[in-house]
């Protein structure tokens, strides 16, 4: 069969992948479509400012060959994550069906701490400035929201409030970047599939702050495919879950109760990699609703093939990771500290993949700051875009 067109998947259980010029996750892809889960094949802009060697026209043909290559006959996602209008619009006119909107820096830190006077200062500034709209605020007075196992939500008036100013701003670039979106896009059919993603934080989320973003973004016309929360500071990239599993799956469940309250909303898993009870996770709590981002695998497969093929490329790799670390870091959870990244171990070739892919601070590390070594870099990209 031939290969379809990407395209918008809505309410169908997702999961994403990462692909590189030097790894193509085709097993991936094919156990995601065997077990009835589209794949979104996840693409970013490296270059320096922005601006990518290959733009997305080119990542995205890339990709469709290396689909064809490996065979692959079922529905998927051609997936980008922006941060920028410019990001938006440079995806949405080469077609792209899936946009992760990264906004977690768009939140408001100071909002938990605020005094009440504060607060409401703060309200007012959001309102002038058309972050919210005029009076939002009634969508939630007096109201409740039950759920399907029995539990009612409420959002008391301080609840409210501090969740409002702390995502207010979040919200209102998410719209910026969807305009962006919906007037240049080049696909067909429904609307592309827009995703929240907020994912990587220290902080879990309780579930009055995703009952304002599911309902707001609703009521705003956002209408995201997905929300991805942070999971707390046990949920951490290249690591196994530290926390409670049953706490993390109560949480879960009701934020896919929630979820369901807004239509096809679905919960966003990030940082999937190296998670061995992951899928008992997503079948015991979100089932359809999970979306699942793996993209990390592909770059730990990207790592690990330059680390035993080209130990130089690898090397030099370590060096400009070292020096992005303190800023591509900030603000997530991990085991690593820049302590750690200030003296890195000197180990020999043959040693390299085992130090810092085996070790749970090395994949750290390296996935905490691959982004943006290859933004940085035009060397390292080049490496990595060797395999197109």
């Amino acid at each position: 069969m031939p290969l379809p067109a990407p395209s918008p998947l809505a309410a169908r259980p997702t999961v994403a992948l990462g692909c590189t010029g030097l790894h193509f996750p085709a097993d991936a892809v094919r156990a995601a479509h065997e077990n009835g889960i589209a794949p979104v094949l996840m693409h970013r802009l490296t270059g320096e400012d922005g601006s990518a060697d290959a733009g997305p026209r080119e990542m995205l043909a890339a990709t469709v060959n290396a689909l064809k290559h490996a065979g692959h006959a079922g529905a998927w996602g051609a997936g980008c994550t922006i941060r920028t209008t410019e990001e938006a619009a440079a995806f949405a006119i080469a077609g792209y069906t899936w946009f992760s909107c990264a906004i977690g820096d768009k939140i408001d830190p100071r909002a938990d701490a605020m005094s009440l006077d504060a607060l409401d200062a703060e309200i007012v500034a959001l309102e002038d400035s058309g972050c919210l709209a005029a009076e939002w605020h009634a969508r939630y007075t007096d109201r409740e929201w039950p759920l399907a196992s029995a539990r009612t939500l409420r959002c008391e008036d301080e609840t409210l409030a501090r969740v409002a100013v702390k995502f207010g701003r979040a919200l209102a670039h998410a719209a910026q970047l969807q305009q962006a979106i919906r007037t240049l896009w080049s696909g067909h059919g429904a609307a592309p599939d827009c995703e929240l993603c907020f994912a990587g934080g220290r902080e879990r989320w309780s579930d009055e702050e995703f009952l304002f973003l599911a309902l707001e973004s609703a009521h705003s016309g956002l209408s995201p495919t997905c929300i991805s929360p942070p999971l707390g500071a046990a949920w951490q990239p290249g690591a196994e879950f530290a926390g409670d599993e049953n706490d993390l799956a109560t949480m879960l469940g009701c934020f896919g109760e929630i979820a369901a309250l807004t239509g096809p909303l679905k919960v966003g898993i990030h940082h999937a990699a190296g998670k061995a009870a992951l899928q008992t996770l997503r079948q015991r709590t979100l089932g359809a609703r999970a979306h699942l981002d793996s993209e990390e695998d592909a770059w730990l497969a990207t790592l690990d093939r330059l680390a035993h093929q080209q130990p130089e490329v690898f090397r030099r790799w370590l060096c400009v990771a070292q020096e992005q670390f303190p800023f591509a870091a900030s603000g997530m959870a991990l085991t690593i500290t820049e302590e750690d990244v200030h003296v890195l171990p000197q180990v020999g070739d043959a040693d390299l993949a085992a130090t810092f892919l085996g070790d749970v601070r090395g994949r750290q590390f390296l996935l905490s700051t691959f982004s943006d070594v290859l933004r940085s870099d035009r060397a390292l990209r080049a490496a990595v875009s060797a395999g197109r």
